[in-house]
């Protein structure tokens, strides 16, 4: 896994809260575990966000090889 070293996007910092909002709902968190949890979740949101770019590209490139 690539590590970026720039500031995560207010984007990523939405969609972590709203994973662990999901968690807290759920009882599947510990509040002492919460700040650990959300470096945790910022981190994934940056890795899905590259998954899902560099999937659309290549999804691109095979289309226009198939013309």
């Amino acid at each position: 896994m690539k590590i970026i070293s720039a500031p995560y996007s207010p984007k990523h910092g939405s969609k972590a809260l709203g994973r662990i909002h999901k968690m807290i709902i759920r009882g599947t968190i510990t509040w002492t575990k919460l700040h650990e949890l959300y470096g945790a979740m910022l981190h994934l949101e940056r890795y899905v966000e590259r998954l899902t770019t560099q999937n659309s590209h290549s999804g691109q490139k095979r289309s226009r090889k198939s013309k």
